[in-house]
């Protein structure tokens, strides 16, 4: 039954439009393709879809972050693993995925929420609760999509975006500063936790927990300690409150907690089988790179994550070079059904962040070498590999205290695989792993680029941005505010 409900809700416009209009001729003047009101559950459910499959899909009009770390690559198309970033305009679709698809449709859906009756069944102040429950979801979503920007442009518009109803009409929105921005969410994140009540449900289409509220606690903690994480070379004492905190409130620290769109088949199929699948087309191989690197380690997930060639061996293709689908190793089938979940936030990444943390100096409820073999055994846990295997991996890699953040950074990209947006976090936290530069690109990517279509419809506020980054200015190759090391 839930599965139908996600489907209706990337169905909403039919649905919401099948009314009489025969005993009232006023209904003539409505345009029925554009419903005044629309039930905010089904905009919650659709949002929650765009947001899972951008973060989900290897499209390379959308995200190609599994590039910024080099651990998938192209094989006749090379411009994205050559970090272009202009022929598909990835920078603009960006900015529509968030602000178009997510941010401005949960902005209606609050709206709408208020003017909606909660069940009868309920008391009246259990209804209260509930249309707060379901106010909180709308809003994690919005923060969660709102950190995104922050942690992919820098500033962005904040305080004057959205800005679209009669008397509040702001066409070329301020771009505001990115560490300010930060400030807001977490304000945002501390308001939200209060207004929650875990005994009582929100919607019942909510395509990640079904509206059990006690799972989105600890995605708002679970956010937090990513955003704690980000502050640490720039306002420690902000981030070591901000992480210890997420930790004793509760983060996501079982698969059962995860933070995952259950994709279905048919309708609402897993973005990666849409791409590498249905597509028909082979645009998509392991890097050299990432293999080489896993080889180098005996690592036991390989045959997990990629398929081997007819001798047996495991071959990456070379990085950002036209490549030979046929003479490489390609993605495991794993990842390329249609109901693989859509993972945001996952339990294997959390316990990677409390290692990174407790390597800090932060209270996290264990030491660095604790939570680090921790992280480790749950993504072969994840991925299958017996726990013998997993041990002698582990012994032959164990924690090195003395240079932590090669340890860790190296392990959570080994782990983060198809986990593209996750291991770029690590990369720019930690400075692990060292890669590359691509032969035809100008760097790494640490951020990504305004758009030209900003450039060409708000030009002022765009260019004040890019003169807010600094010397690098708007280049992917400099750093936005919490990356300074």
């Amino acid at each position: 039954m839930k599965k139908l409900l996600y489907i209706a809700g990337s169905l909403f416009i039919s649905a919401s439009v099948f009314t009489s209009c025969e005993r009232d001729i006023t209904q003539l003047n409505i345009d029925p393709k554009r419903p005044e009101v629309i039930p905010s559950k089904n905009l919650v459910v659709t949002s929650e879809r765009y947001l899972a499959d951008f973060w989900v899909t290897p499209s390379v009009n959308l995200n190609i972050s599994r590039f910024f770390t080099q651990q998938w690559t192209e094989t006749q198309y090379i411009d994205e693993t050559n970090y272009n970033f202009i022929t598909r305009n990835q920078p603009q679709n960006h900015f529509n995925t968030m602000y178009r698809d997510v941010i401005g449709p949960l902005k209606q859906a609050g709206i709408f929420l208020n003017g909606e009756k909660e069940s009868q069944t309920f008391s009246a102040g259990d209804q209260a609760k509930v249309k707060a429950n379901k106010q909180a979801i709308i809003e994690i979503l919005s923060i969660y999509a709102w950190v995104n920007l922050v942690d992919t442009f820098g500033n962005v518009p904040y305080s004057e975006a959205l800005q679209s109803t009669t008397g509040s009409l702001i066409l070329q929105p301020k771009y505001d500063d990115a560490a300010t921005i930060y400030t807001a969410l977490e304000a945002r994140l501390n308001a939200v936790v209060g207004t929650i009540s875990p005994a009582l449900p929100s919607y019942d289409n909510d395509a990640f927990y079904g509206g059990d509220m006690s799972h989105w606690i600890k995605v708002v903690n679970s956010l937090k300690l990513r955003m704690g994480l980000n502050l640490a070379d720039v306002n420690p004492a902000k981030s070591k409150t901000l992480v210890e905190s997420a930790y004793a409130a509760g983060v996501i620290l079982t698969p059962g907690d995860d933070f995952a769109f259950p994709y279905v088949d048919a309708l609402v199929s897993n973005p990666i089988f849409q791409n590498l699948v249905q597509s028909g087309r082979n645009d998509f191989i392991p890097s050299d790179v990432y293999v080489n690197a896993l080889k180098a380690k005996m690592d036991p997930r390989i045959p997990k994550y990629f398929t081997p060639l007819a001798n047996g061996t495991y071959v990456g293709g070379p990085y950002g070079q036209l490549a030979s689908y046929a003479n490489f190793s390609h993605v495991a089938d794993v990842i390329k059904t249609p109901t693989y979940p859509g993972y945001l936030i996952e339990s294997v990444e959390v316990k990677f962040m409390l290692a990174e943390a407790a390597a800090r100096g932060y209270t996290v409820g264990g030491t660095a070498a604790t939570w680090y073999g921790l992280a480790v055994n749950a993504s072969m846990a994840q991925w299958g590999v017996a726990p013998a295997d997993a041990a002698t991996y582990l012994a032959a890699n164990p924690f090195n205290a003395a240079n932590w953040k090669q340890s860790i950074g190296l392990q959570a990209w080994y782990a983060m695989y198809n986990r593209g947006i996750e291991a770029w976090y690590f990369f720019r936290r930690l400075d692990y792993p060292t890669l590359a530069v691509p032969g035809n690109a100008d760097g790494l990517v640490y951020r990504i680029t305004y758009s030209n279509n900003e450039y060409s419809t708000n030009e002022v506020n765009v260019k004040a941005a890019a003169a807010a980054l600094g010397a690098g200015g708007d280049k992917y190759t400099t750093k936005i505010f919490w990356d300074k090391n």
